[in-house]
């Protein structure tokens, strides 16, 4: 029988970390209470008391990936891919609180590993079941965090008219995908997600077979610094190639320039203790900076997608769902205009050698 995920804490026994005590700390509280109720019902408040509430658990951000020189790439992926699941293992309590910053840093952990993925996915091909599943969750979050940000911030720019009903209906919009979200974490299907990763990640199940010793020659037996150089390579190639054939006008190969901008980041952050300090600053600064950019106009894309679910409702809110997704397309093309610099500095930028 596969696991199921309780709502009352996080899954700490699917994904037990190893060494990171934020993710530790994220986690006990809830284990305090659980353990806490073998010893004894504390009296009822009097009926005049109100119960304090309890604060939602801290949105856990990405811990950094330490890497030796002398470790074995393979090393080096198990770690990485270690340090993307504790994210997301961490952030599910206040996912279950509906903390909408938990979500967003469950969805950063999920991303981060998928560019690990997709940067090994020739060296370290995860199983065809467990890569299904990655994306059945990626698309879940990715469906909540939309309305999240439609909510928290797209709509502030929305100048001319009162936003206030428009706000307000994207508000429950939002508290039904949360709602969602709850259900897709109790699914067996989550639990079993996050123990296979953890199994395959821990165990090096990509060794065929598993307890079979690498190869001496095998790419992922050579040392980290001098695997990662292609790896980087290539991610950097890619986005320079989006770069030099984009139409700025053309929202979806914007949102391919976005994705290959996030990838060679993730690349170079997960490989930051093995590159000169100076140069990978620069270059994930400056990666950092695109992606800013090009997040913001993404974000008026999906705006644009979102509200004409929002003119079903009555005459006024109808109105102002249609001013607000004319607002935000001319403001899209206004600001993809404007991107030129930001490009061109990203296309010069240069980590390997």
């Amino acid at each position: 029988m596969k696991p199921q995920l309780k709502l009352q804490k996080a899954p700490a026994d699917v994904v037990r970390p190893r060494d990171d005590a934020a993710v530790d700390a994220a986690s006990a509280a809830p284990e305090a209470v659980n353990d806490a109720s073998h010893e004894g019902v504390e009296p009822a408040p009097p009926a005049t008391s109100l119960p304090e509430a309890e604060p939602a658990p801290a949105a856990i951000k990405a811990e950094p990936v330490r890497l030796r020189r002398r470790m074995t790439l393979e090393d080096a992926f198990r770690r990485m891919g270690l340090n993307c699941l504790r994210q997301m293992q961490a952030n599910v309590p206040g996912v279950l609180a509906r903390d909408v910053e938990s979500l967003h840093q469950m969805r950063v952990g999920l991303r981060r590993l998928r560019a690990l993925l997709g940067m090994f996915e020739d060296l370290a091909a995860l199983p065809p079941g467990l890569a299904a599943d990655v994306e059945w969750l990626s698309g879940a979050l990715g469906a909540t965090r939309d309305w999240d940000v439609l909510v928290e911030s797209t709509i502030d720019r929305i100048a001319g008219i009162d936003t206030h009903a428009l706000r307000e209906s994207a508000k429950s919009k939002a508290a039904v995908m949360h709602r969602e979200m709850l259900h897709t974490l109790e699914e067996p299907r989550f639990a079993a997600l996050l123990e296979g990763l953890d199994a395959w990640l821990d165990g090096r199940q990509w060794r065929m077979p598993p307890d079979e010793a690498l190869p001496k020659k095998a790419p992922l037996a050579q040392p980290a610094a001098v695997g990662a150089q292609p790896l980087l390579r290539r991610a950097e190639k890619r986005l320079k190639k989006r770069i030099a054939s984009l139409d700025v006008a053309d929202a979806p190969a914007r949102h391919r320039v976005r994705i290959a901008a996030k990838k060679a980041r993730y690349s170079a952050e997960f490989f930051r203790d093995l590159l000169p300090k100076g140069t990978v600053k620069k270059y994930i600064g400056r990666l950092s900076a695109l992606q800013d950019r090009l997040g913001e106009l993404n974000d008026l894309a999906v705006a644009s997608r979102l509200l004409p679910q929002l003119q079903h409702g009555h005459g006024e809110l109808a109105r102002e769902a249609s001013y607000a997704r004319g607002y935000v397309l001319a403001a899209s093309e206004g600001d993809a205009r404007s991107l030129g610099k930001a490009l061109k500095r990203a296309a010069r930028l240069r980590l390997t050698s």
